[in-house]
């Protein structure tokens, strides 16, 4: 299966599927994850852990991740979840709409902070997924 790093994220911290990404769109990604690690202040250690599926309870790296939310735009300034952005970015990379809507149902949960939900929604579906590109 095709994965998206939302997130990349979405979802998009664990998540990276540069793979499936054009040039473009990864040298964006690329950017957006230099821009939120000085944004953010955070260890580039733990970034660099997370892509590999070790995540730290660590603030910086939970502010890391939903800047680089909001950069894509899964989230608004407010933290709010944009599930339709999401379902579009996840469509183009996932080739079932069942996946796709599965991914989200499980993954994208308000859990108090916009920061949190980030964090979560990334840990999630680095879990979920078999294929992680990487946007950390």
């Amino acid at each position: 299966m095709k994965s998206f790093l939302v997130i990349s994220s979405v979802l998009c911290m664990s998540i990276y599927v540069l793979a499936d990404l054009s040039d473009e769109q990864k040298q964006k990604i690329i950017s957006y994850g230099k821009e939120c690690i000085a944004e953010t202040g955070v260890d580039k250690e733990l970034v660099d852990k997370a892509r590999q599926g070790s995540f730290s309870d660590d603030p910086k790296l939970k502010a890391f991740a939903f800047c680089l939310s909001k950069k894509i735009g899964l989230q608004n300034a407010n933290g709010d979840v944009q599930a339709e952005v999401l379902k579009e970015k996840l469509s183009s990379v996932v080739d079932n709409a069942e996946t796709v809507n599965s991914l989200i149902s499980a993954c994208v949960q308000n859990k108090g902070s916009p920061e949190e939900t980030a964090y979560q929604t990334f840990v999630c579906y680095y879990e979920k997924t078999p294929t992680h590109a990487s946007i950390f």
